[in-house]
């Protein structure tokens, strides 16, 4: 089930006359001129609980709230809110704390005039959406999350849209700088332990049953092997299709702009290796007892690999007992090497199976009253 990660709304109060919500005004004047340009006053920064941010403008004019409604007041968003009136009503209960009108919905549009050969817009009498993005938890089982975002990454989805794995392999987007969206895969425990340590970095008290919550996340996310697969659509598209209409739209309209990931999931096969060094198996299997025994017989392995004929450089007992170490792991040196049929260092392969992921009893889903009633402050 998709949930809202983050939200831009505004909508256009034509008969002005609004207080202005801001961190700066600006004044303009055309040099050449001297005409007065209409003043513009840039985003207002709100802090909530939990070092939570929402951003907040009005320039008279036009309102507009940013930010992550799902987050708002909490102290993570691995679930998150499920409907749009739900984020609406958090950001409307920020507007009224700041003396400015709620978000309403849209009950008709029109087409604006435009300047001459420029095609018409269509417009509404209510909210307009810029930007959403849609997210959902998959669970891939235990340490398969590098495996899986890596085995995603060989894949363009839409319409040729290519991949970008991270260095890390925690994390791999596609259309990073696309105006139209951004699809991403993360590995969620990571992110979720990269937040715990930037809250240490700065030295915030962070209280000690926040701190026990996060950990049972983060153990929580690490026991399921939780990726999380996110939309980032942006105004391109969704003036392309008209999602952009709060109350015009609901949730199900923007389901078919979702199934990327989905589609590219049906037709991949992904599986989980697991490696490790012939002289750790070496050592594991009893074949040697000491790590430097294990590397000699590794290096005679390593030259057997590359076509060396190990019976023309080693004595008969040498050969024969390299040749019984390697044999306990089930290595033949006696045989050509091959390698279509012996991969040595593959310990154990297993198909990944995705799932939804569940939300656990003890989980603090959102409460949109809850976080209403939570006092807020001026950040920037």
């Amino acid at each position: 089930m998709f949930f809202i990660d983050r939200l831009f709304i505004q909508q256009d109060h034509l008969q002005g006359g609004l207080p202005l919500v801001g961190r700066h005004v600006i004044e303009k004047i055309d040099l050449e001129t001297g005409e007065k340009l209409p003043t513009s006053v840039n985003q207002k920064i709100i802090e909530g609980s939990h070092s939570t941010k929402l951003t907040i403008r009005c320039d008279g004019v036009r309102v507009r709230v940013e930010g992550n409604p799902s987050r708002w007041q909490r102290m993570d968003n691995l679930f998150g809110l499920k409907t749009l009136d739900e984020c609406v009503e958090v950001f409307n209960h920020i507007l009224a704390k700041h003396g400015l009108p709620a978000f309403t919905k849209n009950t008709k549009m029109y087409h604006r005039q435009t300047p001459e050969g420029k095609a018409s817009q269509l417009v509404g009498n209510g909210a307009e959406i810029t930007a959403i993005d849609w997210t959902v938890n998959h669970e891939v089982g235990k340490g398969n999350e590098q495996s899986f975002i890596r085995g995603m990454s060989s894949m363009q989805i839409g319409r040729g849209r290519k991949p970008k794995l991270y260095p890390d392999g925690n994390t791999c987007n596609w259309g990073e700088a696309s105006t139209w969206n951004m699809t991403k895969l993360y590995n969620k425990a990571v992110e979720l332990k990269r937040h715990l340590q930037k809250d240490e970095r700065k030295r915030d008290v962070i209280q000690p049953e926040r701190l026990s919550y996060i950990h049972d996340l983060i153990n929580y996310c690490e026991q399921k092997g939780v990726v999380r697969e996110e939309h980032s659509l942006r105004q391109s598209l969704l003036k392309r299709y008209n999602l952009q209409f709060y109350g015009a739209v609901s949730e199900k309209d923007f389901i078919p702009h979702l199934q990327e990931i989905d589609k590219a999931m049906k037709t991949i096969h992904i599986s989980h290796d697991e490696h490790q060094s012939i002289a750790h198996q070496l050592l594991e299997a009893s074949a040697v007892k000491t790590l430097r025994q294990a590397n000699t017989t590794m290096s005679y392995f390593t030259m057997w690999q590359h076509g060396t004929d190990l019976r023309n450089m080693l004595s008969n007992s040498q050969f024969y007992e390299h040749k019984a170490r390697l044999k306990v792991i089930g290595i033949d040196i006696g045989q050509q090497f091959d390698v279509s049929r012996i991969c040595p260092t593959l310990k154990r392969s297993q198909v990944i199976e995705i799932k939804h992921l569940n939300v656990p009893d003890w989980y603090h889903l959102p409460v949109v009253a809850q976080s209403n009633i939570l006092p807020f402050k001026a950040y920037a």
